[in-house]
């Protein structure tokens, strides 16, 4: 019973950010957090009750996917890449106006990773959504040296715009100037171009990069920029695996399914929290363990 109450804080997470943004920001939001609660809320859910963490886990990011692809990005034509975030944060120096695409970084990527570290990444990440239902059952290590292409990655995401901006490119009319009145956006071309041209980038990419090294994230551990902006507050974050009391047995499945890479079994056999900044808090290695001795 404890396990489906908690079941439920994610949707009172996401009523709370509804209510409190909804009715003095953006009516919006209440499309949007309440509806990514509901879908984090469901996926626990059936998660625990058919016993099946990847099928609970998929249709989260499914619904999550639809919301941020379809009503944020086609119909708001709103980029919630990190491109867009810089030249929504030079915006925000000159103007001192805090939008909702810097609101979404804020609390997915940058604040709320200090409570639940990078579980966005597993229950809410879009772009990963694609890659979760990819037919590919191996689940193979990511060589570290890969690992460090996210760095260039991250550079080159961040120079492109503010380059742009500095040769004075014209952000306020094809990225900022809205004429929305309703749910449909007719504005913001360039934003839009942008969202369709990176999204189709990533998922090209992803796609190419799990069937080649047989790990249905593989992007996330070699070419997701993202990831690494948030391993600093994932760091300290409040909510983190670790052992339940029963004692380890050793078996490794732990680590065997895993889609992070994370020696999951040496933190649990020692007695410490999952300290790894890639946990994406999956529960892949809860739901594994024959001893149960992970929670």
């Amino acid at each position: 019973m404890k396990e489906y109450k908690r079941c439920f804080v994610p949707l009172l997470i996401g009523t709370v950010l509804s209510v409190s943004m909804g009715l003095t920001i953006w009516v919006g939001f209440f499309f949007v957090f309440i509806p990514i609660g509901l879908s984090i809320s469901t996926g626990h859910f059936l998660s625990i009750r058919y016993k099946n963490p990847d099928l609970g886990r998929k249709i989260s990011l499914s619904i999550i996917s639809f919301v941020f692809l379809v009503f944020l990005g086609v119909m708001q034509r709103e980029n919630m890449q990190i491109e867009e975030t810089v030249i929504y944060l030079e915006y925000f120096i000159t103007t001192g106006v805090f939008t909702r695409v810097l609101i979404h970084y804020a609390i997915a990527k940058v604040f709320g990773p200090l409570i639940w570290g990078r579980g966005y990444c597993g229950w809410a990440c879009y772009t990963a959504a694609l890659f979760e239902w990819l037919p590919i059952k191996e689940n193979r290590p990511i060589p570290k040296k890969y690992t460090y292409i996210r760095i260039p990655v991250l550079i080159v995401s961040l120079l492109i715009p503010f380059i742009l901006i500095q040769s004075g490119y014209d952000y306020m009319t094809k990225h900022i100037d809205s004429s929305i009145t309703s749910f449909i956006e007719s504005k913001k071309i360039d934003q839009f171009i942008w969202f369709l041209v990176g999204y189709i980038l990533y998922y090209i990419a992803g796609i190419i990069l799990a069937f080649v090294f047989r790990k249905k994230r593989a992007f996330c551990k070699i070419f997701c920029p993202v990831s690494l902006i948030m391993k600093l507050p994932a760091r300290v974050s409040l909510i983190k695996i670790k052992p339940s009391g029963n004692k380890c047995i050793k078996c490794g499945k732990c680590n065997e399914v895993c889609p992070m890479d994370i020696d999951v079994k040496k933190y649990i056999e020692n007695g410490k929290k999952v300290l790894s900044t890639e946990c994406v808090l999956c529960r892949n290695c809860i739901n594994i363990c024959p001893a149960k001795a992970i929670v």
